[in-house]
């Protein structure tokens, strides 16, 4: 299991919101399933069906069952938070469950989740603007992130040249492009959220590089992650009765957050040709307090001894950047296509 980036420190923001909506509520209500944290409504999947236009196809009854459309098709597992949307490993908040007799998964992986992934903007109140990009090169300074020493490489230094190489092409598409560093310099945490707040920034994007400890020689792919959704579990953690209750300011920005991650999580397995780590969500810092739709990107291992020489040669680091640079665009496409929608 991937470990992620390196403990980032929370920051409680100074005031809690509450909850609030970004999406109509189910049709009819549904009883509540308990997640650890809260109970949380089940929204059944004929709704979601019959909102993105699509048709459930049991593939192993009342076990294993599909979502297909024109151009999307979704598989789901019931009691399972892992599932596949247009070919891209995905995890819920919740695991799917069967409610008199027919599968059901919970309003805010519908609403906040699934929808935004499948059709960007229905159910938004609002579309937001993308004219500066924010790019946040994870670590930096005193803080060298994930070192492979037998290859005497680190993150610092891949993820500042990978943005530094993104800036370009992402200006070429008529972007102004800021950073939370341009050199080798530390920036706290909680500092990363505010200066793009600062900069007016319409997008945060955080670049990483991936380790783990243990079977090292077989873990290797892409992760992205975006903020957790109010009282849900993150994808690799336990109930959290501290954070889980909070509206952080980057959940302002569920659904865009889930379009641009799924966004970018496609466009770097389509470009890589690499094992699919998932589309997950977690509380880190960056993400908990970013102004703007935010995305956590992990394009590879660099524990692993053949992913770190690749990711070392600036020939595939221009890749990843690449890829990255396209998610964007189909990201801008998709407001594009949800602001025509609105008119």
């Amino acid at each position: 299991m991937s470990s992620g980036p390196a403990p980032l420190k929370r920051v409680e923001p100074a005031v809690s919101a509450p909850e609030k909506a970004s999406a109509p509520k189910p049709a009819r209500a549904n009883r509540l399933v308990e997640t650890g944290t809260r109970a949380s409504k089940l929204f059944a999947f004929s709704e979601l069906c019959t909102s993105l236009r699509l048709r459930l196809k049991w593939t192993e009854p009342q076990r294993r069952f599909e979502l297909n459309g024109p151009f999307s098709k979704l598989e789901f597992e019931v009691d399972s938070r892992e599932c596949t949307i247009n070919g891209a490993r995905v995890f819920l908040g919740e695991a799917v469950r069967m409610h008199k007799g027919t599968p059901h998964l919970s309003s805010t992986d519908a609403h906040k989740f699934v929808i935004p992934m499948v059709q960007p903007g229905l159910g938004a109140s609002s579309i937001p603007k993308l004219k500066v990009i924010m790019l946040d090169p994870g670590h930096g300074g005193v803080d060298s992130g994930k070192i492979n020493t037998k290859l005497s490489v680190n993150e610092k230094t891949f993820t500042l040249d990978t943005a530094l190489r993104l800036q370009k092409l992402l200006q070429a598409q008529g972007y102004k492009v800021v950073f939370t560093r341009r050199d080798d310099r530390f920036v706290e945490l909680a500092d990363r959220p505010e200066l793009a707040e600062k900069a007016g920034a319409h997008l945060f994007i955080s670049l990483h590089f991936n380790s783990v400890e243990n079977k090292a020689e077989s873990v290797t792919g892409v992760e992205v992650f975006t903020l957790t959704p109010q009282w849900q579990l993150s994808s690799d953690q336990k109930p959290d009765p501290v954070y889980a209750p909070l509206h952080n300011p980057g959940n302002d920005h569920d659904h865009w957050n889930s379009a641009i991650g799924s966004s970018i999580h496609r466009a770097l397995l389509a470009e890589l040709k690499v094992p699919d780590r998932g589309f997950k969500r977690s509380r880190f810092a960056v993400l908990r307090l970013a102004p703007c739709p935010a995305v956590l990107v992990e394009s590879g291992y660099l524990s692993n001894d053949a992913e770190a020489r690749l990711i070392a040669t600036p020939k595939y680091r221009q890749r990843i950047a690449e890829a990255i640079a396209k998610g964007v665009q189909e990201y801008a496409q998709s407001l594009d296509s949800a602001r025509r929608a609105k008119r």
